[in-house]
């Protein structure tokens, strides 16, 4: 969706990267009876097209090249959108050759961002990153900006989807600046769009907001429907985001408006969210409660990404609302859907960090092919340097010496340069590793990184026959503080409550940033009364003084919830939270174990 977007393991980049398809001067009547074809019934297209596209080893005529080349993008443009990626991507490769025996760089370019997006489907998107790259260095040489525009936006989606934003920024950005020396308004809007997303990713919601505006007028002056109710719902997210509730509220209403007019159950969800938000933040939580409630049930079963914001949110909402028990229930949905997303994110995980992986192995070794050539042309040129020299004999000694030096000077610089660029590929790799584990405000173990470390502890105290606890924590009273002094204050809050935690426990002990004002804590060799002495340690370490921020110092209190992991870790999770909510309703600032009364 427009407002939060659940990355799945396929992208449909016809759609996101605006594919048009190009004018043609085969013959009209086959070309327009496929086209017309190729939404109602791209099966009747393709047997049309397939009558009429001969063998390779037939075509001979300049003539007929052209013609087959055309007919060819168009069925490799079907079969890609209806997922017979082998077909087209042969038929993509046969367009390539055809393209290079005409000598037409602008065809060539085309078969090769084709070739790109069916590679991208497959989900190869290392092979895609390859064509856009050898498309953008054909497009270069020619004067057709758009295809150049609309290259270079490929390239931002790629890096984006392999989580890279810094570097789709700045594909978007150069997009952006190539697309607007045409008049192109359709693919400006689509990568203006592009562009306000990575910002906010990168620098937050207030940062995004100038590109999504911009975004949204070109829109409104082209009559975009659909853009304009996709960029108001982006706005009404990014204002609620940086807490502009005034804004906030007259433009979530008109998206609402908008996206119910399209009908489109992602973005309704979404933005129903945001409103839920907004009244939240308002502080009137009936009005946040009727607003989640109308998001769940149209994300529910659909949107996960959204089914689940919406779950805490209501349990939230609920314990506002002194609803107890029906919080609960919310909680033990949310914990019943992230269990069952867990495994599905574990395997994304996994793909995500090869797929990145790829890349950037892909994106080294087309660099270090270049200076491979570099080098090997560095080598001709001195060996025919020497045979010359060795004709014109002693005459040149002296020029040969020079040359022969600077031959060697060359290679040494490439083979020191080759060296560097492999160290930066392993500290990349390195990078990613240590960021997929570690929570970016913290510096403690994120989820990921806590749920690989326990399942090896638990293993480990199986096999020794050793006690393990698990304790929650939750930070008391976090929200009111946030909403009081704003996020700024509260990050500094949980960086120094971190750091104290840290101080607190033992080297044995593992620590995680759960997610919000959540901590979790796995205390290997600790039965439940040890954990609580350890814990009291923890207690009295973070309450010890208050807490200095740049609004002034505050007294922090927590409330820990101790349970005993056997070999089930969700199960310990949700004893430990329940104690940890025993506690909160006994009045906080207190440690409470799963078998207390």
């Amino acid at each position: 969706m427009a407002v939060r977007s659940y990355r799945s393991a396929t992208l449909r980049w016809a759609t996101a990267l605006l594919l048009v398809a190009q004018a043609a001067t085969a013959d009209p009547d086959i070309l327009e009876r496929a086209r017309d074809l190729r939404v109602e019934n791209p099966q009747a297209a393709l047997a049309l097209l397939d009558d009429h596209i001969v063998e390779p080893d037939t075509i001979d005529a300049t003539d007929g090249n052209v013609e087959q080349a055309q007919l060819l993008e168009l069925r490799a443009r079907i079969r890609r959108d209806t997922g017979q990626h082998e077909d087209a991507a042969a038929d993509a490769a046969r367009l390539e050759r055809i393209a290079e025996m005409l000598d037409e760089p602008v065809r060539l370019a085309r078969a090769q961002f084709m070739h790109g997006t069916i590679q991208a489907e497959r989900g190869d998107i290392a092979g895609a990153l390859e064509r856009f790259h050898a498309a953008r260095r054909t497009l270069e040489a020619t004067d057709e900006t758009v295809e150049l525009a609309r290259v270079t936006n490929a390239l931002g989606v790629a890096h984006n989807f392999t989580g890279d934003h810094a570097r789709a920024r700045d594909y978007y950005a150069q997009a952006l600046e190539i697309v607007r020396q045409t008049d192109d308004n359709a693919l400006e809007n689509s990568i203006l769009g592009n562009l306000a997303l990575v910002i906010a990713e990168l620098e937050g919601p207030e940062a995004g907001l100038p590109a999504h505006r911009e975004a949204l007028a070109l829109a409104r002056e082209r009559g975009d429907a659909e853009t304009v109710a996709n960029q108001l719902a982006n706005i009404c997210n990014r204002l609620v985001e940086a807490e502009r509730l005034g804004e906030a509220t007259t433009t979530c209403r008109e998206a609402l408006e908008q996206v119910e007019k399209l009908g489109n159950t992602r973005l309704i969800a979404g933005t129903r969210m945001s409103l839920g938000d907004l009244e939240r933040a308002r502080n009137r939580p009936e009005e946040a409660l009727q607003n989640y409630q109308a998001a769940l049930a149209l994300a529910e079963n659909l949107v996960p990404s959204v089914e689940v914001e919406v779950l805490e949110k209501l349990a939230r909402v609920h314990e506002a609302l002194d609803e107890p028990r029906r919080a609960l229930d919310r909680f033990r949905q949310l914990m019943e859907l992230r269990k069952e997303l867990l495994e599905r994110e574990r395997a994304s995980l996994i793909e995500e960090l090869e797929v990145r992986y790829r890349v950037e192995q892909q994106e080294r070794e087309i660099e270090l092919l270049e200076l491979d050539r570099a080098l090997q042309d560095a080598k001709l040129r001195q060996r025919s340097l020497l045979l010359i020299g060795a004709a014109i004999a002693l005459v040149l000694v002296t020029l040969l010496l020079l040359v022969a030096w600077r031959g060697f000077t060359v290679k040494s610089h490439l083979e020191r340069e080759l060296a560097q660029r492999n160290s930066e590929l392993v500290e990349a790799l390195d990078t990613i590793t240590r960021l997929a584990r570690e929570d970016s405000l913290t510096g403690l173990l994120n989820r990921r990184g806590f749920h690989e470390l326990a399942q090896r502890e638990i293993r480990r105290s199986q096999r020794a026959g050793e006690p393990l606890s698990l304790v929650m924590a939750d930070i008391d009273e976090f929200k009111q503080l946030n909403d009081r002094h704003g996020h700024t204050v509260g990050d500094e809050i949980l960086r120094n409550i971190s750091r104290r935690m840290e101080q607190g426990i033992r080297d044995l002990d593992i620590v995680c940033r759960w997610g919000g004002e959540e901590f979790v804590f796995l205390l290997p060799r600790t039965d439940p009364i040890e954990a609580r002495q350890v814990i009291e340690r923890v207690r009295s370490q973070v309450v010890a003084s208050p807490i200095a921020t740049e609004a002034g110092a505050f007294p922090v209190t927590l409330t820990f919830g101790i349970a005993l992991v056997e070999s089930d870790l969700d199960a310990a999770i949700a004893q430990a939270d329940q104690a940890m909510y025993r506690g909160k309703n006994a009045g906080r600032d207190r440690i409470v174990a799963s078998g207390d009364d």
